[in-house]
């Protein structure tokens, strides 16, 4: 099983569940979108907290899923489940541990609350396959601000934890082996004693100036635009048979 969810008294886990890797394909992203529109249901939930087995967060999107006759299926289910997300106004915490990269790193960059170890690496290389990675350009700039959004995205290098939690993208930074702790503390603390409607009700206000509804003319960009080009086909397939891309420049 790739998902696991639990939902407890006010908070939902989402959890990653199929180690090392924790791919994300479309599948998942479809039973994440219904699990949060179930639970979102019950007006006592406070948040969502996604967590993830084994070493790593995630790897990120599944490759496969992203070259031509998938990813016209693949893209739209990923940036629905942003969308349900936004629409419950739940506020969301991440608890990452060591890599969270591509799709992943996405998700938890759509966090109110990132929760990360100080081994922790964040990353979109997508641009090393030859494409990009839409909703991170929605939320990285909003997290993190336009200077270092761009650098991430154009060259496709990790952000340390320490560095994220000194930009604002991690709210809470903590030593190997405390992750589980101090997600706790902050549920038990911050969350709980607040009111359930007025968390979402705040989670929307405080939210307003996101442009999520870039989203959808990124989308656009992606399917009609950086897929009709060689490159992006060539970077993919590269990467799937394990060999350095021939670039065209097209």
């Amino acid at each position: 099983m790739s998902l696991v969810v639990q939902k407890g008294e006010q908070i939902c886990e989402l959890r990653l569940a199929s180690p090392p890797g924790n791919i994300l394909d479309r599948a998942l992203f479809q039973e994440l979108s219904e699990a949060v529109r179930e639970n979102a249901a019950d007006p006592h939930l406070k948040a969502f907290l996604f967590t993830a087995d084994g070493k790593n967060f995630s790897y990120g999107a599944s490759v496969p899923d992203h070259v031509v006759g998938q990813v016209e299926e693949f893209l739209p289910a990923f940036h629905r489940f942003f969308f349900d997300l936004a629409e419950t106004g739940v506020p969301t915490i991440a608890a990452v541990q060591g890599l969270c990269l591509g799709g992943a790193f996405e998700l938890v960059a759509a966090c109110n609350f990132v929760v990360a170890e100080s081994s922790a690496a964040f990353g979109v290389p997508e641009i090393k396959l030859g494409v990009f990675p839409p909703a991170a350009c929605v939320f990285l700039p909003w997290k993190l601000g336009g200077g270092l959004a761009e650098d991430l995205i154009l060259t496709g290098r990790n952000l340390s934890a320490e560095e994220g939690a000194r930009f604002g993208l991690v709210s809470r930074l903590c030593d190997e082996g405390a992750l589980e702790t101090t997600v706790n503390t902050l549920i038990e603390k911050e969350i709980r004693p607040r009111s359930a409607a007025a968390l979402r009700i705040a989670n929307r206000a405080v939210r307003r100036s996101l442009p999520l509804e870039n989203l959808e003319n990124l989308e656009r960009l992606y399917l009609e635009v950086l897929m009709a080009t060689r490159d992006a086909n060539e970077g993919i397939a590269a990467f799937l048979e394990k060999r350095k891309p021939t670039w065209v420049d097209a």
